[in-house]
């Protein structure tokens, strides 16, 4: 109720059929928006699951002590979804593929970084930093590319979450231990890249920006020429 006090009011849209829902996902470019959702949650998600093991034995964080990182780990997803919000506008993919790659970056250096507080603490921030910086931004595209039928879309963007935590506890319980979901988590962080470069590559400048336009504003064809300002 206290958020939604500062929504502001929008015209009822009208409710989609489940068989428009499915239609919209017949677009490739929305599988790649979907798949780097999918792929940066379930990087990051598969480390954080597990980061109190982490922490406590690892880093020799005390058990008392593990809400004040997982506080700093918020810090970090809330600078993350600002920092994403509003440099993803402008330039998305720039901001998603360097950010993604900041991600499997702060996520590999957990593995030999992780052994004191400060290190895992200040890791666990960036953790949080980077990945949600890169999460808005996709959401966004994909609900962009889904049109009308953004339901089953914005469902989809979640489902990398239980898979990469499932793949981490299972490397948490082989040979690697502590540092499994770490490194499960580097990788599924780096696979985001393949779906944010073909992206970037399939995208034109013109359909780069995220933000919703006012219905006055028409998007400008891939084959008209750009615009100029106009003259007096």
């Amino acid at each position: 109720m206290f958020i939604g006090r500062f929504i502001p009011a929008r015209e009822q849209r009208a409710e989609v059929s489940l068989r428009a829902e499915v239609r919209a996902l017949r677009q490739g470019r929305l599988w790649l928006a979907l798949g780097a959702a999918m792929l940066i949650m379930g990087g990051v998600l598969a480390t954080y699951t597990y980061v109190t093991p982490l922490l406590t034995y690892r880093a020799g964080i005390p058990e008392g002590a593990v809400p004040l990182v997982l506080i700093a780990f918020g810090v970090g997803a809330l600078g993350g979804t600002t920092t994403g919000g509003r440099l993803g506008d402008r330039r998305p993919m720039a901001t998603t593929i360097t950010a993604a790659a900041a991600t499997a970056l702060v996520l590999l250096l957990m593995i030999p970084l992780s052994g004191t507080p400060v290190t895992a603490t200040l890791l666990v921030f960036l953790m949080g930093l980077t990945g949600f910086t890169v999460n808005p931004v996709v959401t966004a595209l994909a609900m962009r590319f889904a049109g009308d039928a953004p339901t089953l879309t914005s469902a989809l963007t979640t489902t990398g979450i239980a898979a990469g935590s499932a793949i981490a506890g299972t490397a948490l319980d082989s040979s690697l231990g502590l540092t499994g979901p770490p490194l499960v988590g580097t990788v599924i962080a780096a696979l985001t890249l393949l779906p944010l470069i073909a992206l970037a590559v399939h995208d034109t400048p013109n359909k780069g920006r995220i933000v919703a336009r006012s219905s006055a504003h028409t998007h400008a064809r891939g084959d008209e020429p750009a615009q100029v300002p106009s003259q007096h």
